[in-house]
């Protein structure tokens, strides 16, 4: 048991371990929770670090293999500030996205992908409070009237409940300056309380980002503003820092 939290606790650390620098990408790999159609440059990598409500953390890494592959790793825990012992996640995530095409005059970007990582606490059969977005197919196009903001569209299937019925979700992103930014989405959500075919939740999130010192990035992200009472994951707050770099 003890040798399991060692390596529980090598691996975050290795996660947020940051060197060198490059600056800050100018567009959103993610929203808040959902994707974007954007992917990480050949060579580029970023160290990311979320605190979420009850003291927990989730660390991860994504790289830019390719021009149009990224491919990342997520491991996190909760309660890790706080009194108590951690309850450390079940398995790494992982999540991988490949940009189909390049936006034109008329066509978005377009990716597809899966990401294994849901929030909120684990469930005791399986996944998390807020089902991980799965299988996905994303497109971003900027929008007529300014270059620095976007509109964001996806469809994505979770691979945590037997369901078949897809998910969509929606968003929109704005730079207003080279250090801020904002990004607000709408998914619809499985509602894992509610068995019923196709029950959704519908979380709306928003987020803030400031990118300071070049290759770090801060957000606030405010999360399921609009979720009734008893939703799997209640209206919360929390922080996400990025760090960028190049191989």
């Amino acid at each position: 048991m003890a040798r399991d939290q060692t390596f529980k606790v090598l691996l975050l650390a290795v996660l947020l371990v940051p060197t060198g620098a490059l600056a800050a990408g100018e567009q959103f790999i993610d929203l808040v929770d959902v994707p974007s159609a954007h992917t990480l440059p050949r060579g580029a990598y970023s160290l990311g670090l979320r605190v979420v409500p009850d003291g927990g953390i989730i660390a991860g890494l994504r790289v830019g293999v390719t021009p149009y592959l990224q491919v990342g790793v997520s491991y996190g825990a909760g309660n890790v500030v706080g009194t108590g012992e951690p309850d450390w996640n079940d398995r790494v995530e992982f999540d991988i996205k490949l940009r189909l095409a390049e936006e034109q005059t008329v066509i978005p970007a377009l990716a597809a992908g899966y990401d294994s990582r849901g929030y909120g606490s684990q469930l005791e059969d399986g996944g998390y409070e807020k089902a991980s977005v799965g299988f996905h197919l994303t497109a971003s196009k900027t929008l007529p009237f300014s270059e620095y903001w976007q509109a964001h569209f996806g469809v994505s299937r979770t691979m945590e409940e037997e369901r078949v019925k897809p998910d969509l979700y929606a968003g929109a992103t704005a730079r207003f300056s080279q250090e801020f930014s904002v990004a607000v989405e709408y998914q619809l959500g499985d509602d894992r309380k509610d068995r019923s075919p196709g029950s959704k939740n519908g979380y709306l999130n928003a987020g803030l980002r400031w990118v300071f010192a070049g290759e770090l990035e801060l957000s606030i992200h405010f999360r399921n503003l609009t979720g009734r009472s008893g939703t799997p994951e209640l209206a919360s707050r929390s922080l996400a820092f990025v760090f960028y770099d190049s191989f």
